[in-house]
């Protein structure tokens, strides 16, 4: 390090930043860096939540094991097969009534991660600590951040939602503690800046509005460029133009995205809303390939949300839809939203494979758990889950096939998480 001082930067946590200009940048792992040393490549996991549940039938294989046949709603992710795990007769107890009555979208999202009875209390809030928050206590003192939250959407942490639950459980995925959640965060530039940029300790400098953060670094990084082996200088330039793609989605998004976008029942075309998610995607791809988190849960819509995606042909409310009582029709426009949703899962899951970071993929480093804490939305089901859990996990996991158990607690499965 002491070659590079003048460049360089550590943290508490020995990531490295790149000073120029007033500000720092979280730098990737990089050999000529750290030394000989070798780094063994840690597991990262994210949860992802979407609303409503989904067309059982047309998402859940008839065979079991690795012969498992591709269903409708997968097709998407069809060419990850074996990269996955489709697993069904999961269930959350606690996301049925239990004598509290209505209020199962808040109960869906309140329970996903953290199993837990929440309480119905619009002023009262009690959950418990979700499996994220578990493993940051154990391993988020290793990276920048603990763990990371995102939400396409600005959420509520005051007053009543869904039939007199705290709006709190619906807008929020990951819990500290039985009382705190862990807000999400809704802009891509503010999760960007707060995971990349670096305000100078000294003068405290802000990114200027409108300027890439690489412009500060130009000088800083063709100074660093002559102090790297050849290997550190082509991860550094992917490095580099994975920021600058991220930088450009998100003042896209910054313009393109209505203000309706953020709230509860917002309308806007689905090639917007597309964006808002592959962004964020984009975000914790390149938060893993940095190591600045290995820890990230993102909900893709809140639960209960009333989306309409005109683009698919579809101008009815996704929450109302999600009540067909058989409707043929109805039914038939679920069935592209959720195709809509595991096409995002498709997206995310091909950039972790095309991102390599110490000779394999961030896919074969990770564990990915995509589902719903809803099964049958027109009955509010909370058993037999939508849930497929994409990685190898460093080998640790054993895709490629679909696991059926009856009637087991969903929390069993974060046992091994």
């Amino acid at each position: 390090m002491k070659n590079h001082h003048n460049l360089l930067s550590s943290s508490h946590n020995r990531r490295t930043f790149l000073k120029g200009a007033g500000v720092s940048l979280l730098l990737p792992q990089m050999a000529s860096i750290a030394g000989d040393k070798a780094y063994k490549n840690p597991t990262r996991m994210a949860f992802l939540h979407v609303p409503n549940g989904v067309i059982m039938d047309k998402w859940t294989p008839k065979k079991v094991g690795k012969n498992f046949e591709i269903t409708q709603t997968l097709k998407p992710i069809e060419k990850f097969r074996n990269d996955l795990q489709v697993i069904s007769g999961l269930q959350h107890k606690n996301g049925f009534s239990n004598g509290d009555g209505a209020g199962d979208h808040a109960r869906a999202q309140g329970s996903f991660l953290t199993g837990v009875q929440i309480l119905k209390s619009a002023k009262t809030v009690k959950n418990g600590i979700s499996v994220d928050q578990v493993a940051a206590q154990k391993a988020g003192h290793k990276t920048y951040l603990p763990s990371l939250e995102l939400s396409t959407q600005r959420g509520r942490l005051s007053g009543s939602c869904d039939s007199g639950y705290s709006c709190m459980y619906q807008f929020n995925l990951s819990w500290r503690n039985e009382k705190e959640p862990m807000v999400p965060e809704s802009s891509a530039q503010l999760a960007f800046n707060r995971m990349f940029v670096l305000k100078d300790a000294k003068n405290g400098t802000d990114v200027e509005t409108g300027k890439s953060i690489l412009d500060y670094m130009k000088g800083s990084a063709k100074s660093l460029k002559h102090k790297l082996a050849k290997e550190d200088v082509h991860k550094l330039d992917q490095y580099f133009d994975s920021l600058r793609e991220m930088e450009r989605k998100a003042n896209k998004g910054k313009h393109e995205i209505s203000s309706k976008m953020l709230d509860r029942d917002f309308n806007a075309p689905p090639k917007n809303y597309a964006d808002k998610i592959e962004t964020l995607m984009d975000l914790m791809v390149l938060a893993w390939e940095v190591d600045a988190t290995r820890i990230c849960s993102m909900i893709i819509a809140d639960e209960g949300s009333n989306m309409s995606f005109p683009d698919l042909g579809i101008n009815s409310g996704h929450h109302s839809l999600s009540h067909h009582q058989n409707d043929v029709k109805k039914i038939k426009e679920l069935e592209k939203i959720d195709n809509f949703y595991t096409t995002r899962l498709a997206y995310f899951l091909n950039k972790l494979s095309q991102k390599k970071v110490n000779g394999s993929s961030l896919l074969e480093q990770s564990m990915v758990l995509y589902g719903s804490g809803i099964s049958d939305g027109n009955r509010h089901r909370h058993n037999n889950l939508p849930v497929v859990l994409a990685g190898h996990a460093n080998g640790k996991l054993q895709p490629g096939q679909h696991r059926v158990y009856k009637d087991a607690p969903m929390s069993n499965l974060f046992l091994i998480c």
